[in-house]
């Protein structure tokens, strides 16, 4: 017996069976459980799952069976420590594509942040075996509608306690695509791509803040000013790896920094926004000072 195997589908039967009303066909909770990173073994059956089910009950008292009344596979019952054991299995199953080396490259985790749901998965087989997709996005901007995306998927990268998809359009444009609002992946099955270098996507992150990476705008030199409070915060935890003092003394704190300019950057100084003061660019300077004059008007009393 292949003990790793195991392992891999007793941790993804588990967490797929967890999300709410989840139920799965004989023939999906197979190919879930050997398909989900390529390596589908034809020798996997019901009768070997049901064996998988007796030891998931028996390690975390969770009983998986057949619902007549549904016609599918769901958990029947939970013991009282199974909430708990499904939050590290969600952590195990990361961990393992982590440490997988021929998916290293496939993932970029800062905290290992466990994925929430089934996306992670489809977008990782994709990445693996180099296949288009057509994703079904959220907009929040556009009041929620929903869109298709046709995508190249290259990396995983999770950045502010989310998961994004990093991929390129099918113009050669890259993009980045939030994993909690893909409602749907959809493999294109007679579409594969040629992997671009993975250098040419992390260099792109490296001049920006965060997860949004807009290669068309220039990446600035930026000069923030502090009071000795606020900028003893920042000195200790940098905003970004370019971070520099420029001055420090008794009662402030100067840095300076190289990045491109997006939202996600000016929302992290608005956070400490007590005693900013943005010395350079002016651009920037104007986009903070707009953004607080509205919060002030907002907020009158």
């Amino acid at each position: 017996m292949n003990t790793i195997a195991l392992i891999r589908r007793i941790v993804r039967i588990t967490n797929k069976l967890s999300y709410p009303n989840a139920i799965l066909s004989k023939d999906e909770l197979i190919n879930y459980a050997t398909q989900g990173l390529g390596d589908h073994d034809e020798s996997i059956t019901i009768r070997t799952l049901q064996r998988d089910f007796t030891a998931i009950q028996d390690i975390f008292g969770i009983r998986i069976g057949y619902n007549r009344a549904r016609k599918g596979y769901c958990i029947l019952e939970r013991g009282e420590t199974a909430h708990e054991y499904e939050k590290l299995l969600q952590n195990f199953e990361l961990l393992s594509r982590i440490d997988d080396p021929s998916l290293v490259s496939c993932i970029d985790a800062e905290h290992r942040l466990p994925p929430i749901g089934d996306s992670f998965h489809e977008v990782l087989f994709a990445i693996r075996e180099r296949r288009m997709i057509e994703i079904e996005y959220e907009h929040y901007r556009n009041c929620n509608e929903l869109r298709k995306h046709t995508i190249s998927p290259h990396l995983l990268k999770e950045s502010q306690h989310r998961w994004y998809i990093v991929g390129y359009n099918e113009g050669g444009e890259l993009r980045v695509y939030a994993l909690e609002r893909v409602q749907s992946v959809k493999y294109l099955e007679h579409r594969k791509f040629k992997s671009r270098p993975m250098e040419e996507i992390k260099q792109q992150f490296s001049e920006s803040f965060g997860v949004w990476a807009d290669g068309n705008q220039q990446v600035e030199d930026i000069v923030i000013k502090y009071d000795r409070l606020d900028g003893s915060f920042v000195k200790s935890l940098p905003l970004h790896h370019t971070q520099r003092i420029i001055e420090e003394n008794e009662d402030s704190i100067t840095i300076g920094l190289k990045l491109r300019i997006t939202n996600d950057f000016v929302m992290a100084l608005l956070s400490r926004s007590r005693s900013i003061e943005i010395i350079k660019p002016h651009s920037l300077r104007q986009r903070i000072y707009e953004t607080l004059l509205g919060a002030i008007e907002r907020n009158k009393i």
